[in-house]
Order: structure tokens, then C-alpha cells, then sequence
């Protein structure tokens, strides 16, 4: 049986409603009026044009999967936004010749930088290559719209340039002026077309030649509603072909003739009122498609949403249009229409990924079913494909992953970090931990060894602005790194540097030559042991995209100017920031992602529109730097809010579905957001009609909303962790320390614990800032090397030496060149506190015994000998022959109360080793009669000297600080003695390198641990 589709009388227009299967429907109905079970070729000689590649694809893909398990031979199908003339219809044929081929858009972005380049640098304000790359992108965008809407002059807007337009507006037209005259001659120039352009040509050219030899095939244009207007005229010629036939997506019938009169840009219906019109076509003899049915559920469902986006200027008519919905349905109408409705509005961007996610994964539950997520947010897309990883599910996102965060574009963009900044340890590792990275050796080795390196040499202030100056951090004395691993490692980081050298070392270079030396230099780091790391790079995810921008930069680049590195480094990621690689293999074959565009034509059983707010969905006009609102209007490219008619009508086909939800988050990055105009239109309809009970008919799925709340909740009460209290076995324990060591012994054990038990310590952030720790050991380096140079006497210039000492010390601790002269100022009030303080005490008798010498003493302890180990910074002997322990400070010194409770015994245990055992280098036994701090700031007080025996004497300060060690040690040679976490409820620190590692957030503040001991 047949159907006798083209037995219509022309124009022959059909409709199919949001709510069937468009694709199937066209393919099902297809089949039955070609008879191709009788004649399998008679598919072949059917051409049909569909909106997109993508729309293309899914037809071609529908149409086998009706064919079964046969040879499926399919009709001729081609985008009409991506026209090309050398396929048919337009080859072979008159048409083949019409228009040269279409520029590539990335040459067309380069052509129009350069212009761009040329224009601010007239007016002596250059912006750099990578920003007239970003404007030549609006900029084309606004060609496409002038020849979309087949605008061919500029004279109406240059006529109404006005002295009361801003400046800017003013420059733009009178540039726009100039790209009027110059982009034409130079595409001729080049032998080449403006794609838009090209492609309203060819479009126009195939309906003139159909008018005058209409094909007697079938042809038929399919979902597309007519917004360019070249596609417009084409289909208004293809509904009047002997064989033509245009079907519309979702016309709305039933509309009121008063609504459907006061249509404007912002309503779906714009466009298809607009071809009608065009082509004289009355609504009324629009047709159903054959074989299309509605039911009254699916009827009613899709007269609610279209009329909740009834024209704003007659919404004064909601109330009598809910009268007369219900007079000509029934009572139930509304019900009936939001039956499979669900609007859930989530917290925070994280719940409704969640939230879709949950929905998505539901699905799976029952067999054969589908499901679509549709939304324009690509951070809430790539959210809920990683919230379904938690499910075992990959999702099929359309929007693809942006080339930066492929393997292959990150390894890219790692490498223009590390010759941007050869010195800088984040880029470096960010480079080293990429799979690519193998610099001729086995991946996992070289991976291994660069990692040991960094945490053992690398963290916390940057070693210099070189490779070099990193390569030279294996020479340190305490580098805990092997022998050979140190040569591998430096063998590595030499031939890096050596293949990094050109690329970092280049000044100004042609675009070409730095996007060789780029490719160049990953393929040298990529190589492996295999001598494959070029295939590697290539090959890996996003190398075929990435070869693509490259060879684009290679070919089609000499437009632009000679650049600098960093203006390369702009030019390469403003171009790759564009750029999305497909989705991959491994995806679940009944859920997908979709953006709006993509998923017109699309259908599934379960549809979520997701991220439903205001300035996403519909998104904002944005701001255009060539073009107001005036001006578009002055030249006829109608508004901006044709957009969002294009974006209601998507909006509207899907929510007519089966099964909706409607997905919005209420706050985002933690400012209140604004539901989608169109979430509000509805609410107010039904609001209306059913009152309150059909806002919670509306909002019915909240309980999904719950359930993703609970995914991640525990069903235990939360209760704070216990404080830790390790007992290691006595022999595991330590069986001596440092002076320094013994304040943080007494003040949290559990540090001690944590380094000398575990092994554990603490790992400085990479390319730290140089701060107070950095400042004051410059500070002990240069006392250190001058008082020793000084012992005899004091030099005439002994302040400029100093200073000169601070500056080369302070740049090899890495304080930046900003900071420098800040610091060296400092210094040098400092320096003159120092020489003062070390006259006097000189002319007093005051001499140096010794410098920054180390001493020992062993002690008895239950479990054995118990060694404390120590440095002293400078050890005088007075006038009356004891000595005085001095301890630089260039922060502020120990109170005398910390001191003489026992939380601060470094003086007095350095005095203790001297007097109970002589035990420093070059001294004997001798009494200790000073304890002194010298605090050497350079601030307004540049230094202050303090001693800290004056409530008793230095040596029997000393014994106590002894004894008390002596008792500690006793203590922790109890196998019973747990290791604390900071217990001393006064002396406890701001904060501690273990303190994550004993959880003291979860547990410091919880009631019965606020205390500690005293």
C-alpha cells in the first residue's frame, strides 16, 4: 500500500508535532511511498537536505536501521549548513563553477587579524596578535549574520553615522566600511569565497535552476524552520516541485489567529510564520505528515508549552485562553498536559549534575529504554558525565572535550609553559607527569625518577629562572637520590634542555617557524626508547586535532606578523581554546549529551533539559564590539532576540516530549540566579489554571532532587574522630634529637612522631615564595661568613660588606628582583645596628670563641644511651672569661615566660652541652654566664640584644633545662607514652606540619578536647 505523498497539490508543506519520532516518521513514510521493498533502488534517486552534518548523519543511520540486517541503500542526503558544490545536486551540472571554494575559516581568522592588526596599530594602540585573533572571531561571526540575512551594502549604516554615537561605534562602522571594499578583493586575491556567503549563493542558485528545470525526483527538505533566508526561498521553490515536499518541525496549528498575527523575533514560531508567508502559503493548508497521529496526552502537552510561550503582547489573554483550552478538551486538560512534567530545582550547580546524572542512570533500568540530557552549559555537561563515571557509565557528550584538556593539547600547552618560564618547577613537573613525556627513555622509568627528583630537590623556592639552575639542585649534599639515579635524571633534564633551547632561545620569528620549532620539540620529549613518540604524540588523544592547528599555523600563518614567544603562546591557545575533539569510543548506546542544535530531530524516551536559567538557557545577546542593536536593525539584520526564537523553538520541541524533566540550579557560585523566561512563563500558566496544586504537580519529581542530596550521605551520625595517641614500641622510637627539635618535642610530640617513627616530612610547596625562612637563614649566612672573617677586628667599610654579603646571599635564596631593593634596604638599617652593637661589645672586652659550631652530649636513659645534637650560631667569651650563648632571630625571640617554663630550652641545653660536656667544636668544659637572643629585624627596630638569665644564672638555667630533658626522656621510654597532638593548651602552634595528619580539624574544637594539658 502506498501512501501518495506527492499526489498533493503543490506547495506541498507537512508538519510533524514535537512529540513523534521525526526521523522515523520521514523514514518509515519513505519506504511505504517508494514501495522499496518492491524496488530497493528507488531510495537512491531521493535527494534530501536537512539543517546540520549531524541531522544527516542520524537520517542516513535511521534509514539503515529500517532496512534490518540487509544492504541498506540510501537516499542522497546533504546539510544545508554545509552546502558543497562538488556533490550533487550541484555536480555534474552548471552549478559546479558558481562560487570558488570557501576560504578555510582558520585562513579567514588570520586575514582578518591582520586587518585588525593593521587598524589599532593606526591608532596607537596595538593589542597583540592574540587578541585581534579573539576579535577577527566576532568579527566573522558578524559576516556570517550580514550574508545569512543577505545583507550586500553598508550604505544605510554608514549614512547614519552620528556625532551622538559613541566613539568606539563610530570607529567600528567606519572599519566595517573598509572590510566592505577590502575582504571581497582579497578573497578574489586568493581565489577564494566567504563560506556564508558562498553558501547563500549556491543556495539561491540551486532554486533559480529549479525554477526554470524542476527535477522530477523526489526531493525533500526536512526539520529545518526557514531562519536564512536563502534557505527560505529554497524551500518555498521545493514545495512547489513536481516530486518537492518541505516538512516543518513542530508547526503550531492550533495557535489563535490574534497570537499568531502578533508573532515576534523572540517566539518559536517566527521563523516557519515567516516561510509561509514568504511563499504565500496559508497555516491552514499545512499537512499532517502520512501515518502521524497525536494523541490527546501528547496534544495537550504540547498546547500547554505552546502557549505558555504565547506572544508577551497577548499574555493579557492567558485567563480566557484557559477557559477555552478546557472548553474545547475538558476539565482535564491541563492535567492531562502535565502528566510527565517535572520541573526540579536544585541547591548548586553540583546537585542538578547530580540530579541528571540520577535521572540518566534510571534509564538503565528498564530495557531497550532512552534517555537525553539537552543543555547549552558545557560546565554542567561535563559535570554530569563525570558524576555518571561514579555509575560505570560513559555518556556520549555531542559537545565533545576541548582540545586543552586532550593528552595531546595539554602536552602541547605544558611545553609553551616551560619555554615561557624554563625555571619554573610547576611547569616543569605539569610536564614530566604527562604520558607523553618519555625524552628517549622507558616512560614508567623516566616518570618514576622525575618524580623522586622533584619531591626530594625541587619543592619550595624555585631554584633559578633556567633549566639549568634546576639541573644543578642533583648537586646538593643532601640529596637522598642514588648515584646513578642522579646521572640518569641529569642526562634527561640535559638533552630537555638541549631540544628546548631553540624554541626558548628564539626572539622574533615568522608564525611558521614557531609552530615547527613547537612541533618539533614536542615530538624530541615525546620520543621513547621505541623511537615512536612522534606516532605516540599524533596518535594520542586530541594529536590529530592539535597536527591540524599546527599545520594550519604552517601553512595558512604568513598573514601575521613576526611574533615574540609569548605573543605565540597567545596565538596557539586562542586558536585550540576553539577547538572540541568528538566524543570517544566506549559510550552507552542509550544515553546521550546534547546541546540544543544537536538535539533538534533527536528523540528518547526520558528527555532533561538541564540548566534552565536566565543568560544560559536562553543565553545572552552578549555584547558586540562591531554592531548595536540600532545599527543591526539600521542595515536589516533584524534583532538578537531572533536567537532566542530559535532557542524557544528547540526548548518547546523538546518539553512537548513523553517523559520532561526540567532542571535548574538556584544559586550559582553562591549569587541567586533567575529561572529561564520560559521556566516562568509555564509556572505562571499553570499557576493559573490549577493553582497551587499545579505548582506541586509541577514540581512532583522533587524527590529526585533527595535522592541525589543522599547520594554521598553516610548513614552514620557524624561524630569527631578521636585525638591520635600512637604508642610505638620503645625501640622504635628516637634515640636522640636536635636542640631545635626539643621545642617542638615538648610542645607536640606527635610532630616527632610523625618524622622520626613514620619517616614522614613535610613537603614545601614547588616555586614557593621566598618568605621569613628564606630571609633568615641569608640573615645567619651572612653573619656567619662575616664574623668569621672579623674575629680580629672590625673592617672600615664593614657596614657596605654586609650589605653587599645580604644581596648575594638574598639572591641565591631567590627573593625576585622586585623585592630585592625592599629587602636590601632593610638590611642596610639592620647592618648598622649590627656594626654598632659589635664596637661596643668589643670595646667592652667581648670577644668570638666560636661560629655556627656543632656539639653533642649523650645522655642515660631506661632504654639505653639518648644523644642530643645541636648548633650553636655564636658562642663569645666575655671580658670575664665565660662565655655568652647568642642566637640570631629575625623574627621576634621567645618570651622570658616560655623560656623559663621549659617550652623554649634551645640556650639553655646549648649551655648544658658546654658545661656538662664540653661537647662543642674547639670547646672545652667552661661555665656559660649569658644567655643571649639578638634579634635583627630592620624595621624601625633595626635590632635588639636580650638576655635571658637575669632571673637566675645562666648555668642553673642550664641544669634545669637538662633535668627537665632527662625527665622527658624518661617519659617517652614508657612504651605506655602516647605522641600527642600539641596538648599543651597555652604553648600550642598557630599551626604544624602534622596537624593534618593527626586530623586536628576534626576533632581540636569538639567539646572535651577544647583543653589539654598544662
Amino acid at each position: 500500500m502506498t501512501v501518495q505523498l506527492f499526489d498533493t497539490p503543490s506547495p506541498r508543506v507537512f508538519n510533524i508535532p514535537p512529540s513523534t519520532d521525526f526521523l522515523s516518521a520521514v523514514v518509515d513514510t519513505l519506504r511505504q511511498e517508494l514501495d522499496v521493498e518492491a524496488d530497493p533502488d528507488a531510495l537512491t534517486q531521493c535527494l534530501i537536505l536537512v539543517p546540520t552534518r549531524r541531522a544527516a548523519k542520524a537520517l542516513g543511520d535511521s534509514f539503515a536501521r529500517s532496512a534490518g540486517s540487509g544492504v541498506a541503500l540510501l537516499p542522497m542526503i546533504r546539510p544545508l549548513g554545509d552546502i558543497d558544490v562538488d556533490d550533487p545536486p550541484f555536480e555534474p551540472g552548471e552549478l559546479a563553477g558558481i562560487a570558488p571554494p570557501a576560504v578555510s575559516r582558520t585562513r579567514r581568522l588570520f586575514e582578518l587579524s591582520r586587518l585588525i592588526l593593521a587598524k589599532e596599530t593606526s591608532l596607537g594602540r596595538p593589542i597583540g596578535t592574540a587578541g585581534a585573533l579573539a576579535l577577527a572571531r566576532t568579527l566573522a561571526e558578524l559576516l556570517d549574520d550580514l550574508a545569512d540575512e543577505a545583507v550586500t551594502s553598508l550604505d544605510l549604516l554608514r549614512s547614519a553615522i552620528s556625532e551622538h554615537l559613541p566613539e568606539d561605534r563610530r570607529e567600528a562602522i567606519e572599519f566595517l566600511s573598509i572590510i566592505e571594499q577590502i575582504w571581497p578583493q582579497r578573497l578574489a586575491e586568493l581565489g577564494l569565497s566567504d563560506p556564508s556567503a558562498r553558501r547563500s549563493l549556491v543556495l539561491n542558485a540551486l532554486a533559480d535552476r529549479w525554477l526554470q528545470h524542476p527535477p522530477h525526483t523526489p526531493v525533500l527538505v526536512l526539520g529545518s524552520t526557514g531562519s536564512i533566508p536563502a534557505v527560505r526561498r529554497l524551500m518555498g521553490v521545493v514545495a512547489r516541485l513536481p516530486k518537492g515536499a518541505v516538512v516543518l518541525p513542530g508547526l503550531d496549528w492550533d495557535a489563535d489567529d490574534h497570537a499568531w498575527s502578533k508573532l515576534d523575533d523572540g517566539h518559536p514560531q517566527w521563523a516557519m510564520r515567516d516561510f509561509l508567508q514568504e511563499n504565500e502559503i496559508d497555516r491552514a493548508a499545512v499537512l499532517a505528515w502520512p501515518g502521524v497521529k497525536e494523541e490527546a496526552a501528547v496534544r495537550a502537552r504540547r498546547r500547554l508549552v505552546a502557549e505558555a510561550l504565547r506572544p508577551a503582547e497577548v499574555t493579557d489573554e492567558w485567563l480566557a485562553r484557559v477557559r477555552h483550552l478546557r472548553e474545547v478538551n475538558g476539565e482535564a486538560f491541563f492535567d492531562q498536559a502535565l502528566d510527565g512534567l517535572s520541573l526540579v530545582e536544585c541547591p548548586d550547580p553540583l546537585t542538578e549534575a547530580r540530579l541528571c546524572a540520577l535521572l540518566l542512570r534510571e534509564v538503565l533500568e528498564q530495557e531497550g529504554k532512552t534517555a537525553i540530557l539537552v543543555t547549552p552549559d558545557r560546565a554542567l555537561a561535563r559535570r554530569v558525565s563525570v558524576e555518571m563515571q561514579r555509575f560505570g557509565v560513559r555518556v556520549d557528550d555531542s559537545g565533545g572535550t576541548a582540545l586543552p584538556q586532550t593528552l595531546a593539547g595539554a602536552f602541547l600547552d605544558r611545553i609553551l609553559d616551560i619555554v615561557s618560564d624554563p625555571g619554573s618547577v610547576v611547569a616543569q613537573t605539569a610536564l614530566w607527569s604527562s604520558p607523553l613525556y618519555a625524552m628517549g627513555g622507558e616512560r614508567g622509568e623516566v616518570h618514576v625518577l622525575l618524580q623522586k627528583f622533584e619531591a626530594d630537590a625541587l619543592r619550595g623556592v624555585r631554584p633559578g629562572p633556567r633549566l639549568d639552575d634546576t639541573i644543578a639542585r642533583l648537586d646538593r649534599d643532601r640529596s637522598d637520590l642514588f648515584p646513578d639515579d642522579r646521572e640518569r635524571i641529569r642526562d634527561i633534564l640535559q638533552r630537555q634542555a638541549a631540544a628546548q633551547l631553540e624554541l626558548e632561545g628564539a626572539s622574533r620569528l615568522p608564525v611558521a617557524d614557531w609552530a615547527r620549532l613547537h612541533a618539533e620539540l614536542a615530538e624530541a620529549l615525546a620520543a621513547d626508547a621505541q623511537q615512536v613518540g612522534a606516532l605516540r604524540l599524533w596518535r594520542s588523544e586530541g594529536g590529530e586535532m592539535a597536527a591540524g592547528v599546527l599545520s594550519d599555523l604552517l601553512t595558512q600563518g604568513e598573514v601575521l606578523p613576526e611574533l615574540s614567544l609569548q605573543e605565540y603562546v597567545g596565538v596557539f591557545r586562542e586558536l585550540v581554546s576553539a577547538q572540541r575533539i568528538p566524543p570517544a569510543t566506549g559510550v552507552h548506546p542509550r544515553l546521550q549529551i546534547l546541546g540544543p542544535m544537536e538535539a533538534r530531530l533527536a528523540r528518547a524516551d526520558r528527555v532533561v533539559l538541564a540548566g534552565l536559567n536566565e543568560g544560559v538557557w536562553p543565553t545572552g545577546t552578549g555584547a558586540d564590539p562591531w554592531m548595536s542593536r540600532g545599527m543591526r536593525n539600521q542595515v536589516g539584520m533584524g534583532s538578537a532576540e531572533k536567537r532566542y526564537g530559535l532557542a524557544a523553538h528547540d526548548f518547546a520541541q523538546l518539553a512537548a516530549a513523553g517523559e520532561v524533566f526540567m532542571t535548574r540550579s538556584t544559586r550559582t557560585e553562591g549569587a541567586p540566579t533567575v529561572a529561564s523566561r520560559w521556566i516562568w512563563r509555564l509556572q505562571t500558566l499553570v499557576r493559573g489554571a490549577l493553582g497551587e496544586p499545579g505548582e506541586a504537580r509541577l514540581g512532583g519529581a522533587d524527590h529526585y532532587r533527595r535522592w541525589a542530596g543522599a547520594l554521598d550521605q553516610c548513614d552514620l551520625a557524624p561524630a569527631p574522630a578521636s585525638p591520635p595517641a600512637p604508642t610505638p614500641p620503645v625501640e622504635a622510637r628516637p634515640r636522640g634529637l636536635s636542640i631545635t627539635e626539643i621545642r617542638t618535642w615538648v610542645r607536640d610530640p606527635y610532630a616527632i612522631y610523625a618524622r622520626h617513627v613514620l619517616g614522614l616530612r613535610p613537603l614545601d610547596p614547588p616555586d614557593m615564595a621566598p618568605g621569613p625562612r628564606e630571609r633568615g637563614t641569608a640573615l645567619h649566612a651572612v653573619l656567619e661568613q662575616a664574623m668569621d672573617a672579623w674575629r680580629e677586628a672590625l673592617p672600615s667599610d664593614a657596614e657596605a660588606q654586609l650589605v653587599a654579603l645580604a644581596e648575594q646571599e638574598l639572591r641565591a635564596a631567590g627573593i625576585e628582583e622586585q623585592a630585592l631593593d625592599v629587602e636590601l634596604r632593610r638590611f642596610a638599617r639592620a647592618a648598622d645596628w649590627i656594626i654598632k652593637w659589635e664596637s661596643r661589645r668589643r670595646d667592652e672586652g667581648h670577644s668570638i670563641a666560636a661560629i655556627e659550631t656543632r656539639g653533642r652530649i649523650e645522655l642515660d636513659g631506661p632504654a639505653g644511651p639518648w644523644v642530643l645534637r645541636g648548633r650553636a650560631d655564636r658562642i663569645d667569651r666575655l671580658a670575664g672569661g665565660g662565655l655568652d650563648v647568642i642566637d640570631y632571630k629575625s623574627g621576634n625571640p621567645p618570651t622570658a615566660k616560655m623560656v623559663n617554663a621549659g617550652f623554649d630550652p634551645q640556650l639553655q641545653l646549648t649551655a648544658a652541652i658546654i658545661e656538662q660536656a664540653g661537647g662543642f667544636d674547639g670547646l672545652g668544659k667552661d661555665k656559660v654566664e649569658a644567655l643571649s637572643y639578638v634579634k635583627i629585624s630592620g624595621n624601625s627596630e633595626a635590632g635588639k640584644h636580650t638576655r635571658i638569665d637575669g632571673r637566675l644564672p645562666a648555668s642553673e638555667l642550664a641544669g634545669q633545662a637538662l633535668d627537665d630533658l632527662r625527665d622527658w626522656i624518661a617519659r617517652f621510654d614508657d612504651a605506655a607514652e602516647p605522641y600527642l597532638s600539641q596538648p599543651r593548651r597555652q604553648y600550642r602552634n598557630d599551626y604544624g606540619d602534622f596537624d593534618h595528619l593527626a586530623r586536628r580539624g576534626e576533632w581540636a574544637i569538639a567539646p572535651g578536647n577544647e583543653g589539654g594539658e598544662d
